[in-house]
């Protein structure tokens, strides 16, 4: 026989949980949905960035979220911070994201980001990857670079090495060649660190209007004007890049392991080092020449300058782009009546 109480405890127990499980359901429904970015910090001047220690703290997630909300964008972007001693965000770029409203909204919510206090003032750059509408994949990210980049010094105190290159809508040889045709302006800036200035790094934002830092105002300014000529191909186009400020030497070792090298050796590896330290930015020469292939040049230098004499790369139009984008390149240890002729293979031996 059923015994009352007992079936009366049972069926309330069922509703209890009936009641609880009815309002646990809308509360997984309205939790957050997972961001749609993913913000990685990749060069700092001023500190060390440790990938397990970010400087930034948990960025407004539902802010960079609404920005491509409503507006969708066509690529990941980069950014650019400059942060105080106290951690408070004083500058924030934001560019590359294909859609001028989701760069400035992104810039907008970047500013919001906690940052601890820091023992001095850095600038911070990075790139934001940012996720297509259905969350099952990315916009294309920014492309990054980490091949040393020697901007000509031309005679002057101190020489630029691009060391860590992020750019969008652009190629980094394009931007080497750009580079290499503001060299003389760039060099014309080295009087203005100072005579007792010493070896530093620098950091640079380009979206168009570039901005440089690397402790000396009037330097960063003279090297700002002379980036500011640079054309960037599309208007998403950006770029920042980690430079260190040396004086003029040898991008590459000799190939030697003595200690000292014959006068002609010298030059040998000089122009060796100039042709393979160019070596990307040749083999762009290829793009669209499907039939062509480069893997040596004849080089020689007269006057003190080194130029492209042999090319065969099996397309006409190839072997013009690459005597132009290797053609007058000063060699600092050559004398004006140095003449040498040799062969250089773009793979090191």
């Amino acid at each position: 026989m059923i015994d009352p109480a007992r079936a009366l405890v049972r069926y309330l127990s069922s509703v209890r949980t009936l009641v609880i499980l009815s309002l646990a359901i809308p509360a997984i429904a309205a939790a957050d949905p997972p961001p749609a970015f993913k913000l990685v910090e990749d060069a700092a001047l001023g500190t060390q960035l440790q990938p397990d220690h970010p400087l930034l703290g948990n960025p407004a997630a539902a802010a960079i979220t609404r920005c491509t909300a409503a507006i969708e964008p066509s690529s990941g972007a980069l950014f650019w911070l400059e942060i105080s001693r106290s951690g408070a965000i004083t500058a924030a770029r934001v560019h590359g994201s294909g859609k001028p409203e989701v760069d400035t909204c992104l810039a907008a919510a970047l500013r919001k980001t906690p940052v601890a206090k820091l023992p001095a003032p850095i600038v911070l750059a990075g790139h934001i990857d940012l996720k297509l509408r259905d969350g099952e994949g990315l916009w294309p990210t920014p492309r990054q670079s980490t091949t040393s980049v020697l901007v000509a010094a031309h005679d002057a105190k101190w020489q630029l090495t691009v060391n860590h290159l992020a750019y969008t809508a652009n190629r980094a040889a394009d931007i080497a060649a750009a580079l290499d045709g503001a060299s003389t302006a760039i060099a014309a800036c080295a009087p203005r660190r100072g005579s007792s200035a010493a070896p530093a790094e620098a950091i640079v934002w380009y979206d168009g209007k570039a901005i440089v830092r690397s402790g000396t105002p009037a330097y960063d300014t003279c090297v700002a004007k002379a980036i500011d000529t640079v054309t960037l191909p599309a208007p998403e186009s950006a770029l920042w890049m980690k430079l260190a400020i040396m004086p003029p030497g040898e991008p590459l070792a000799p190939l030697t392991d003595k200690g000292a090298l014959s006068r002609e050796q010298g030059l040998r590896d000089a122009l060796t080092t100039t042709v393979r330290s160019r070596k990307a930015l040749l083999l762009a020469c290829l793009d669209g020449h499907a039939k062509a292939a480069l893997s040596k040049v004849g080089v020689e230098l007269r006057a003190g300058k080194a130029s492209i004499k042999t090319v065969s790369t099996g397309d006409a139009e190839a072997d013009r782009c690459v005597r132009q984008r290797l053609a007058g390149i000063a060699i600092p240890n050559a004398n004006p009546d140095d003449k040498l002729e040799l062969e250089v293979t773009l793979e090191r031996q």
